[in-house]
């Protein structure tokens, strides 16, 4: 994991800009995981979930944002983002372009209301950067674990 925040070039500056730009996301974070389930009740990965299991997995995703943004890359990230990637390949048997592709939907909504803010473009630019860095690491150690 160290190599890929080196690869990734995530710094202090990133680590503030996450901590900063979470106050903006998280009240609107609950519609787009609300508007993802919705999107895959209505799709062929539509795994027979069920209500109760859905409204788990919300609040197991949301709580992941928090920690992913929250920077403390760590053992215990380390294994949470891993045991994503294990328990949607291993209790799903999901391919991992959906598991992208997924991603790929939330971050384009992340993006939208950091760009949406009252914020400046450059203060939104840095934002939607430190942004993209913290998904690829967040997919790489998933998806590495399949």
């Amino acid at each position: 994991m160290e190599e890929l925040i080196r690869f990734l070039a995530i710094d202090l500056k990133d680590r503030r800009n996450a901590e900063d730009f979470w106050p903006l996301i998280e009240y609107p974070l609950d519609g787009i995981i609300d508007n993802f389930y919705a999107d895959i009740r209505r799709s062929s990965i539509d795994f027979v979930l069920g209500d109760q299991t859905i409204d788990h997995l919300k609040i197991k995703q949301k709580e992941h944002w928090r920690s992913l943004f929250g920077s403390r890359f760590d053992q215990q990230y380390f294994n949470s983002a891993s045991l994503v990637g294990i328990k949607h390949y291993e209790l799903v048997g999901l391919d991992p372009k959906w598991y992208i592709a997924g991603y790929a939907k939330i971050k384009s909504d992340i993006t939208q209301i950091i760009l949406q803010s009252p914020l400046s473009p450059p203060t939104n630019f840095e934002f939607v950067k430190t942004l993209d860095k913290y998904v690829a690491l967040d997919m790489a150690i998933a998806i590495s674990s399949y």
